[in-house]
């Protein structure tokens, strides 16, 4: 059998030494009919592959679907199979019928999993119908395998092949993420119990009560913002000044259009600075288990309110909100060097027979300023800079005593504060 490099590759022994055994060992019409391999390589990242092609029932013993980013770990990258999803139910019947699939992406890789050598990158639910599908007869498909893979390979190839609809930011942001800066993100969350152990970030966050990647992301950006702003004006003025809790750019959109794998700025910019002491700041880790603490009991009083309080998921995971968890965490890093007031802010709000739940949800959803347009959705609902700069404030003004629960009081104060720095911020007249 001839094998031979394209002409735009250049020649590899460790990815010949791969490929020739491969097509010895594996039944493919290729081999079947002597048909002459080309290596191909990737004009932009490097990584070679070839093209051929497989009977479902041969390629799908093969099969890993729990394909992994960085070999040694123990997480899988690709999301879950949405196997009663209708597309999917149309692809099994159409691979029971005899349709042909063409460029399923795989890895071979025999370092994990060696029985299993087809990693699954791009087309898992074609995939899998080939795996479920009683064809008669089996029909040859079509495969676009890799060899001899980098990490940095190995993500690229799982970002392109993941840029379709079906696949959530959350997802990809996770595996941009492991790619990136390892699992110092996923460690640190189980560290403060925003995960279990072993438990990784959600495909999906909106179906999940876990937080995500993102939020992960902007939880340690605000922290670190918030020590800032006092280092820049001096613990004193942390109440005069308007504050700008910062949301991290996420998800394969953004990808798309800039055509490279690139982290939110701010993100990159500190996890360069302190990932390697990450695990270890003792004060970080306060306040991720801190938040952690509140998330859940914010969860626990939601649950066990018996109907007082509807168990919808946005009072649930009120904490998770985008506005209230990068307020929280930027108001803990303000206050790392006040020790009461951040005594205070660690502390649980306190409920009580009205206020049933620490973030008293039902009630911020129903609050308006008066200065609030009619279609204002309520404070700490939506994700905008106006609502981090509420959440923000409401927070600095709850650190200041420790008896004081989230009511409408508080949250007039807090906001009408918000507004007024606001417009002092702007100026109230304008220069002649």
């Amino acid at each position: 059998m001839i094998i031979k490099f394209d002409e735009n590759a250049i020649k590899n022994e460790e990815v010949l030494k791969l490929v020739e055994p491969f097509f010895k060992d594996t039944p493919t019409l290729e081999s079947k009919e002597n048909i002459p391999i080309i290596i191909f390589q990737d004009g932009v990242k490097g990584a070679y592959y070839v093209k051929c092609s497989m009977k479902a029932k041969d390629a799908s013993q093969l099969f890993d679907f729990n394909a992994k980013l960085d070999t040694g770990d123990t997480f899988r990258a690709n999301r879950e199979l949405l196997l009663q999803h209708n597309t999917f139910k149309k692809m099994l019947i159409d691979a029971s019928n005899g349709r042909e699939f063409n460029d399923v992406i795989v890895e071979f890789n025999l370092t994990y999993n060696p029985n299993k050598p087809l990693k699954i990158w791009g087309g898992q639910h074609r995939s899998k119908a080939l795996s479920e599908a009683n064809t008669h007869p089996d029909r040859y498909h079509g495969f676009r395998i890799y060899f001899a893979l980098s990490t940095e390979q190995r993500t690229e190839i799982a970002l392109i092949s993941n840029t379709n609809i079906s696949v959530s930011n959350d997802t990809f942001d996770r595996m941009l993420e492991e790619t990136m800066f390892g699992d110092i993100l996923r460690d640190w969350c189980q560290k403060v119990e925003l995960l279990d152990i072993n438990e990784d970030f959600p495909d999906v966050g909106s179906k999940s009560d876990k937080i995500t990647v993102k939020l992960a992301r902007s939880f340690i950006v605000n922290f670190y913002l918030g020590k800032d702003v006092v280092e820049k004006y001096g613990g004193g003025k942390i109440d005069k000044i308007v504050h700008e809790p910062y949301l991290a750019e996420t998800g394969k959109d953004r990808y798309l259009a800039e055509k490279t794998a690139l982290l939110d700025s701010k993100y990159q910019e500190i996890m360069i600075e302190h990932k390697n002491d990450l695990l270890k700041n003792k004060n970080l880790l306060d306040a991720g288990k801190a938040f952690a603490i509140l998330h859940k009991a914010q969860q626990n009083a939601v649950k066990t309110s018996k109907g007082k309080i509807k168990n919808r998921k946005s009072y649930r995971n009120k904490a998770l909100i985008e506005s209230i968890l990068t307020g929280w965490s930027y108001v803990a890093g303000i206050l790392q060097n006040d020790t009461t007031r951040l005594e205070n802010h660690y502390k649980v709000p306190k409920t009580s027979t009205k206020i049933l739940d620490p973030l008293n949800a039902e009630e911020m959803s129903r609050f308006k300023h008066e200065q609030d347009k009619a279609t204002y959705r309520g404070l700490g609902t939506r994700s905008s800079l106006r609502d981090r700069q509420r959440i923000a404030q409401l927070f600095l003004a709850r650190s200041l005593d420790p008896n004081t629960s989230l009511d409408k009081t508080i949250m007039r104060k807090a906001v009408s504060q918000a507004i007024a720095l606001s417009a002092f911020k702007d100026g109230y007249t304008q220069d002649v």
